[in-house]
């Protein structure tokens, strides 16, 4: 048994690295997590210690570290919050011996001594070091105008044993945009079908689908993650794991629709080939996207089209070479690409992306792909504003680690604790950021994902949103039940999201679902940030139909639950029953339950007697009205629901099938079908405030 001692020195050493031994489940109850754990955990953040034999020696090393800090490496300042900041010296020296410098963005520098503008703090011993502390605000003490952005405050000292220096990135940010109240339509890239596709959706359908949904009424239009992932085998298509967060994936882009096939007369020549043709053609019938197939496909096209592009000199590549230049991270991107394809996935190192050559072709075609997509997709948005989705981690073999790893955590992987619908947890099998390295490196990397995430987004949704803030992380070797949650500079990290979007002029909303602190959704209010409500969570047997909140996108379902049919009959209840996840007993239990829900919802919308699929069909109408016509800001609809589409895009926990199925329609027959047409009219109605 642990000695008392032993366990205030872990929970204190635990508290300093933002490890928290205890969490609050779904359940409502208190888990505490393994003494192994939190030293696991400890130990991939860099705590010194081997074992518990070391936790109270690292304590005094950690609480020193801490102490030596001149400043903080951030300060985030908000409105209608304090602006005041400390700042800790050796006891050796005196206050005038320090100054402070002030670098606004725009090159503005202001100076002033530390003893003529701080107030005393008191002081400290730690690990028989004496400290003392001081207290300044921008407006009260220094009279600072401090605008929105990035600034950096940087504190000089003179005297003691050394000469010293410490930096703070200052993040000042407003609150998000506000949104205008609005529709949307969610659509996945990857199953968008057309009499012309190539076995996968494109950023040219998207514009068209677009253009669409514009015409109706539709404020923006949604979908997937659009980053780039694994497609060579073994493919991993998960838009939740992708290789970078950074770069933009290759497979949706339009060959056809580039200048460069013009002056290709090899891809020309390839694309009208007979065996070209019949592959594309297979593909295209096909109701499963065979990402291995069609990124084939893609590439035999594109290859010959970068070589007529490189070898151009007319403005075109001029373009090229000035999307490049503004964009370092894509080139390093390319390079890494390129030396994955020689070295193997897993095998690539920093150092050996220098070894590239800046005239190997594969970066040539790797940097064109970019190029291509980023202009496709900018056309795209042109349309009709786009939804973009933030996944919350990268593939642990992509790019991101190794662009910038010290922002990672190795020997631990993000997920969740068990909770009602993963009664084993889940492990989503990717490296967290280090809370504290992201911080010293003045968050630059999370800053990029920020910015290309915006480029070309008016609404982003922030997938898992609680990442702000904390994520569970499961040592390496361990399942999902035994992780422990890690603490985020959550003020930062908010700050960030705020002055990115604010920039941008974009909405945010937050994946708040399931068990979240209180605290998170009020930090999401404060900020503007919008909140994520589902009809299928929030509708009960005692209140079939919620009103969903102002400060909401509201949806009936998510890419991750039963489509609505489904829901309503119970199909989700069969096949938890049919894959073992409930005995029949509880299977029973929860089908009796289902029945009488769904005439609770059937009462409430007076719905009248139907064959099934009418009734279906019906209820999914009135249950979207009622969701339109509410005070909620945003409210978003499957595209697919509205043909009453059974299958779902994503079965979570399985591989049937996830993020590969292709539309029961294509885009002509979705725009020729009056009762979609007449479904989308009845939603734009009502988000007018006009009477249905």
């Amino acid at each position: 048994m642990k000695s008392r001692s032993y366990r205030k020195d872990l929970g204190q050493l635990a508290a300093s690295y933002g490890v928290q031994t205890s969490y609050v489940g779904a359940d409502k109850s208190t888990h505490d997590s393994d003494d192994d754990v939190v030293i696991s955990v400890l130990q991939a953040l860099g705590a010194a210690l081997e074992g518990t034999k070391d936790v109270a020696q690292a304590l005094r090393v950690r609480r020193l570290a801490l102490a030596q800090r001149l400043i903080e490496p951030v300060i985030a300042l908000r409105p209608g919050v304090s602006r005041a900041f400390a700042i800790t010296l050796p006891e050796s020296v005196v206050a005038e011996d320090a100054w402070l410098t002030l670098e606004l963005e725009d090159g503005t520098v202001k100076r002033e001594r530390l003893a003529t503008k701080s107030r005393a703090g008191g002081s400290s011993e730690v690990e028989s070091q004496r400290f003392s502390h001081y207290r300044i605000d921008f407006d009260d003490d220094l009279g600072w105008s401090v605008p929105l952005g990035y600034h950096s405050l940087r504190v000089d000292v003179a005297g003691g044993p050394a000469n010293e220096s410490a930096s703070s990135l200052i993040i000042s940010a407003p609150r998000c945009p506000a949104p205008r109240r609005g529709w949307g339509v969610f659509m996945p890239l990857h199953a968008i079908r057309t009499d012309g596709d190539w076995g996968v959706g494109s950023y040219c359908d998207l514009r068209a689908l677009g253009e669409w949904v514009g015409a109706a009424g539709g404020s923006f239009l949604g979908g997937l993650p659009l980053y780039p992932t694994f497609l060579d085998p073994p493919a991993d298509p998960s838009p939740y794991r992708p290789v970078s967060r950074l770069a933009y994936n290759e497979i949706y882009i339009d060959p056809e629709a580039l200048p460069e096939l013009s002056q290709s007369s090899e891809a020309r020549e390839r694309l009208n080939s007979a065996g070209v043709r019949a592959r594309i053609d297979a593909a295209h019938r096909s109701r499963l996207v065979d990402y291995d197939e069609v990124a084939r496909l893609r590439r035999e096209i594109l290859e010959p089209m970068a070589d007529a592009l490189s070898a151009s000199s007319a403005s075109r590549r001029r373009e090229f070479d000035a999307f490049v230049a503004a964009r370092p991270e894509l080139l390093a991107y390319a390079k890494f690409r390129a030396a994955t394809e020689r070295l193997g996935r897993g095998n690539v190192f920093a150092s050996e992306l220098l070894d590239v050559d800046d005239a190997d072709p594969l970066l040539a075609y790797h940097l064109y792909c970019q190029f291509a997509a980023s202009e496709q997709l900018g056309r795209a948005a042109e349309a009709l504003p786009l939804y973009a989705d933030l996944p919350v981690g990268v593939h642990p073999e992509g790019f991101d680690p190794y662009w910038s790893p010290l922002s990672f955590v190795t020997d631990v992987n993000g997920g969740a604790p068990p909770d009602f619908f993963f009664s084993e947890g889940q492990d989503w099998g990717f490296s967290p950021l280090h809370p504290e390295r992201i911080r010293e490196d003045g968050y630059r990397y999370f800053i990029a994902v920020l910015a290309r995430a915006l480029r070309h987004a008016s609404y982003l949704r922030v997938d898992h949103v609680m990442g702000l803030e904390r994520l569970y992380a499961i040592p390496a070797g361990a399942d999902a039940s035994h992780g422990a949650y890690v603490s985020y500079h959550a003020d930062e990290m908010h700050a960030l999201v705020s002055l990115e979007t604010y920039r941008a002029g974009s909405v945010v909303i937050g994946e708040d679902l399931g068990t979240v602190p209180d605290e998170l959704r009020e930090r999401m209010k404060a900020n503007g940030m919008l909140r994520s409500w589902v009809f299928e969570f929030e509708s009960t047997l005692d209140e079939p139909l919620p009103e969903p909140p102002a400060d909401a996108l509201a949806t009936l379902a998510t890419h991750d639950t039963p489509r609505f049919s489904t829901f309503l009959w119970g199909g989700d209840i069969d096949e938890a029953h049919k894959t073992g996840r409930f005995t029949e007993a509880v299977a029973e239990d929860r089908r009796a339950e289902r029945a009488q829900y769904r005439e609770a919802l059937f009462g409430a919308l007076n719905v009248q007697e139907l064959a099934e699929p009418q009734l279906t069909a019906e209820t999914r109408r009135r249950c979207l009205a009622h969701v339109s016509a509410s005070d909620v800001e945003l409210v978003m609809l499957d595209l697919e629901e509205l043909w009453d589409e059974a299958e779902p895009q994503n079965r979570p926990g399985t591989n049937s099938g996830n993020w590969q199925r292709r539309a029961a329609l294509t885009l002509d027959d979705v725009r020729a079908n009056d009762q979609i047409r007449a479904d989308l009219e009845h939603v734009n109605r009502l988000r007018q405030g006009q009477a249905s």
